[in-house]
């Protein structure tokens, strides 16, 4: 096979972190200037980002059995920092899909939403930071 998966993962890991932040930055652009296309564009974003997550993780696993183990610190936490995240996006999704009335019209309910979404960016961020460590890019 000319590509193995762990070629393949530096390739997937980017799709996520791209659309989960883009994804929060339309949510945003549509609070301040009050632009519904730009919740919607928000809310597909987070569900793309939601679907090439899957692959992201799961070539990220196999890339792990391949080549690391659990002593390996930088990749065993990167991968439980990365599945958290996407976790914790997936429970926030949810919860979007259900209460997007409450959470449109409640300001304190956006903002709270605002606040758990982009703490859970964040924490992908630091996540793809301890990837790039453990592959050595930085």
């Amino acid at each position: 096979m000319p590509w193995s998966i762990t070629e393949i993962h530096p390739l997937l890991i980017h799709f996520p972190i791209a659309l989960f932040s883009t994804g929060l930055l339309f949510d945003i652009s549509s609070y301040v200037l009050e632009k519904d296309e730009l919740e919607t564009a928000g809310f597909y974003t987070m569900f793309m980002g939601l679907i090439s997550s899957f692959f992201a993780i799961i070539s990220g696993m196999i890339a792990f059995f391949e080549i690391g183990s659990i002593s390996d610190i930088f990749h065993f936490h990167h991968g439980l920092i990365q599945l958290s995240a996407t976790i914790f996006l997936s429970i926030l999704f949810g919860v979007r899909i259900k209460y997007d009335v409450d959470i449109r019209f409640d300001g304190m309910k956006k903002n709270i939403y605002f606040l758990l979404h982009s703490l859970s960016v964040g924490i992908l961020f630091y996540g793809a930071h301890l990837g790039a460590k453990a592959a050595e890019r930085i």
